[in-house]
């Protein structure tokens, strides 16, 4: 019973260290960037920096995304090399365990209890809205609201993570172990050219010809939510875990990099920074069609640098203290809109006025709050599941995503 409640605490040695830090302050940037969407109206002559900085807070986004695909696609690569195959059967059920049940219920919950309390205090003329609205819960239920809005806010990234959780085991089954080994590499980053291309042309011919909030939303259907516009920050992930589990010596030298290289590790973060205050997201332009590989390609460069020993930044990021949090961010991102919204208006107009340091100010307490009833949501929808897929894991003697990755650093290493 006492692991029940306090193993989400204790750090697992098969983890991946930096990677939990920088998910953890992936997750704040995804609070004052959700923090600020919600209220921008009431302050609109907040500084531009200010405002493009908490805007592009979705470049957490593009760290999810590409550390997705190399967590799922390490593993599911050394099968495919060890075996030939791969077991997608117990994929699809390691999956559906991980996922399904906070992602559904959280939908019910939404549909029977947080919705109706909603229309309780809406003005009349917005309740039929939202009434009339809940009916298109169905694409979330079916993870299209990345092409049809859902009633989830953000469930448009939860169902381009789903359809690449579907659609990649059946490509490397059907397309990919076909393709000649020398010739992988080179067709994984060829596809990465297929949603850039698709991005330029739908820019040049479509939204550029638009202005103003038309071009936002056109921007928004048709490139940032949708799996063909969007789906290249998963690709990237998907290369560098090739890379890593068959170009090993090319990873060998970027960990035996010297000191320099933390000076490129700070470089990486404080570009990536300067990048989100000088760019405006929502300015229609090249900008856009550069955007997800531009900021997955910072992140994978952060990864890799994070995992050099002695490294500084990578240090911070190894801190036993975020380990909970990774644990918890997937539950807290399902919950983080209806826990959010509330506290941070109260904190927000507090003393009436909305001051534009708020946001930052109050991003750190409403994230905590947010990972606080992540984890009793944690402990009554994830943890039965993750005791259930542990006990399949073991009973099959199926190694966990975290243990392959460590065994091929522990490879890299020792080459």
């Amino acid at each position: 019973m006492k692991e029940y409640f306090l193993g989400i605490f204790r750090p697992d040695e098969r983890e991946i260290a930096p990677f939990n830090g920088a998910r953890t302050l992936g997750f704040f940037m995804l609070i004052y960037g959700h923090m600020y969407r919600t209220v921008y109206t009431f302050i609109p002559d907040i500084d531009p920096y200010l405002r493009n900085f908490l805007n592009n807070g979705s470049v957490c986004l593009d760290l999810f995304f590409p550390l997705s695909g190399f967590l799922i696609a390490s593993p599911l690569f050394a099968e495919l090399e060890s075996k030939g195959t791969i077991n997608w059967k117990f994929f699809y059920l390691k999956r559906s365990l991980r996922i399904f049940p906070p992602f559904y219920i959280f939908l019910i919950l939404q549909y029977f209890i947080f919705i109706p309390i909603i229309l309780k205090s809406t003005p009349p003329e917005f309740a039929s809205q939202i009434e009339a609205a809940k009916s298109k819960i169905w694409f979330d239920f079916l993870y299209l609201s990345d092409y049809f809005k859902g009633t989830m806010f953000h469930g448009w990234s939860l169902s381009l993570e789903e359809q690449f959780y579907i659609a990649f085991p059946i490509f490397l089954l059907v397309i990919f172990r076909y393709v000649p080994k020398r010739f992988r590499l080179g067709f994984l980053i060829i596809l990465t050219a297929i949603p850039l291309i698709y991005r330029a042309i739908f820019m040049y011919t479509v939204i550029l010809k638009t202005s103003g909030s038309t071009s936002v939303d056109l921007y928004n259907a048709n490139i940032y939510y949708p799996f063909h516009g969007h789906i290249d920050s998963v690709l990237y992930g998907i290369i560098f875990a090739y890379i890593f589990n068959f170009h090993k010596s090319w990873v060998e030298k970027a960990l035996q990099l010297g000191p320099w290289a933390n000076y490129l590790h700070a470089g990486l973060w404080i570009g990536l920074l300067t990048y989100t205050a000088l760019v405006d997201e929502f300015k229609m332009g090249f900008h856009q069609i550069i955007r997800f590989p531009s900021f997955a390609l910072l992140w994978i460069g952060i990864f890799i640098l994070s995992m050099r020993k002695g490294d500084p930044i990578g240090k911070f990021l190894s801190w036993k203290g975020f380990s909970p949090f990774a644990k918890l961010s997937y539950c807290a991102y399902i919950i983080h809109i209806v826990v959010m919204t509330p506290l941070s208006r109260r904190l927000l107009f507090a003393d009436k006025k909305l001051e534009q340091h708020e946001f930052l100010l109050y991003t750190i307490p409403v994230g905590l709050a947010v990972f606080f009833f992540a984890y009793f949501y944690h402990l009554i929808t994830e943890k039965p599941f993750t005791i259930l897929k542990d006990k399949l894991i073991a009973k099959y003697k199926v190694k966990m995503t975290s243990q392959v990755f460590s065994e091929q650093l522990q490879k890299v290493s020792q080459s």
